[in-house]
């Protein structure tokens, strides 16, 4: 376990962090039991964060050793993860989501000046000083009945992990059918500039992706055109990329997006089939960017980059 993650052996001692902690600095607290297989696959996107959020305090809590504090903060399934300040509880997490985990703490985690400060400022001061970033997960912007996959297997199709409906996580993953190839296809409901994707896949790292393709406004696209056209990007993923992290794209080529299509070449084994546990994409639309706000909010398109939106969990 990484050494900026406290495991917990008893309530006095959590109580004692949380009485011990600046006001404005973020205590992120991971319930877990040892029987809990998605407890363990998010484990390494916890430690991930920890090593990137030096100012956070991260602990984790056996919900079986120290159920005095589970049934203190109500905890009813596993993984479950929340978020103090002051002790007080600002958010709350329940299941193995790497891109919600991530948005999470990157929402609250403010700044290190923020955090060493002593000062009662509110939770919304401390966001305010947040290092200046206005990216956030497209999901949301995604036009739900645009969405597609080809060569997804029927018992595991794009909409278990992406869309209105997704299955339970921890348990609900895409996979490819009859080969390792894939082609998602995701249509934005406004105009967006992408920033970055990410992709969980460390449950079968063997099946995670490798080579994709990241095509932009090409409706209607399959395999063969895939082919013949010329992709906005090529990235190579490697084992430690499909963790979860936020992979940054070449921003200057995913600008006014409207649908973001996603090809999967291969896996990193090349395994029979690929698997794809969750994927989601950072970016701004509309009004929300940062460079260009006037203009983006004078376009009024429908769409949005598939990539931006499939990817981008961080």
């Amino acid at each position: 376990m990484s050494p900026n993650i406290t495991e917990i052996e008893s309530t006095a001692q959590f109580d004692g962090i949380v009485r011990d902690l600046p006001p404005n600095q973020l205590l992120v607290i991971d319930f877990h039991a040892v029987w809990c297989g998605p407890c363990h696959a998010i484990a390494p996107v916890l430690e991930q964060l920890s090593n990137s959020y030096k100012h956070v305090k991260f602990v984790k809590i056996d919900v079986d050793r120290q159920a005095q504090l589970a049934q203190r903060f109500q905890v009813r399934a596993m993984p479950t993860f929340k978020f103090l300040k002051g002790g007080r509880e600002v958010d709350e997490l329940r299941g193995a989501s790497p891109p919600q985990l991530n948005n999470l703490v990157s929402k609250h985690a403010g700044t290190p000046a923020a955090a060493a400060s002593s000062s009662s400022a509110s939770s919304s001061t401390v966001k305010s000083s947040a290092p200046a970033d206005t990216t956030g997960s497209l999901l949301k912007h995604i036009v739900s009945n645009g969405l597609s996959c080809l060569n997804e297997s029927s018992d595991h199709p794009l909409s278990s992990i992406v869309g209105p409906n997704p299955g339970p996580r921890g348990t609900s993953y895409l996979e490819s059918d009859v080969d390792a190839e894939l082609l998602i296809s995701i249509p934005f409901q406004d105009q967006v500039k992408l920033k970055s994707i990410s992709i969980f896949s460390a449950i079968s790292p063997s099946q995670a992706p490798k080579t994709i393709k990241l095509y932009i406004n090409t409706p209607n696209i399959d395999f063969s055109d895939a082919e013949n056209f010329n992709p906005a990007q090529e990235l190579e993923l490697t084992p430690e990329q499909v963790k979860g992290d936020k992979i940054d794209l070449r921003f200057v080529r995913f600008q006014n997006v409207r649908s973001l299509h996603i090809l999967v070449k291969d896996n990193q084994e090349d395994e029979e089939t690929t698997r794809i546990d969750s994927i989601d994409i950072h970016g701004t639309a509309g009004d929300a960017s940062a460079d260009k706000p006037a203009a983006a909010t004078q376009q009024g398109g429908g769409g949005g980059s598939m990539l931006e939106r499939l990817m981008g969990r961080g």
